[in-house]
């Protein structure tokens, strides 16, 4: 059973394109590490970039991809981390 251990380490507020635009985008670095639970071992460890606003998180599916895992890690390093944000993003 995998570990799922997240930590902000960097957040950026995007640019604005117009002054129209109502939404503030804000990107946050995120450093994951999955770790079996039984053995200790590290089973993956990667930098992933989400991308918030009001309307919702944005992991960056690409860069999840990348890592060297199995697709149940990978749907569950998307899904957790959005949680993981979305939980925090009152307060980055």
């Amino acid at each position: 059973m995998p570990k799922f251990l997240f930590e902000v380490s960097e957040v950026q507020t995007l640019e604005k394109e117009s002054d129209d635009q109502m939404l503030e985008n804000k990107l946050a670095i995120v450093k994951a590490e999955v770790i079996n639970k039984e053995s200790g071992t590290r089973i993956c460890k990667g930098v992933i970039p989400v991308m918030y606003n009001d309307d919702g998180v944005y992991p960056s599916i690409s860069t999840i991809n990348s890592l060297d895992a199995s697709k149940y890690i990978k749907t569950e390093l998307m899904f957790r981390s959005k949680r993981y944000i979305k939980k925090l993003r009152r307060w980055l």
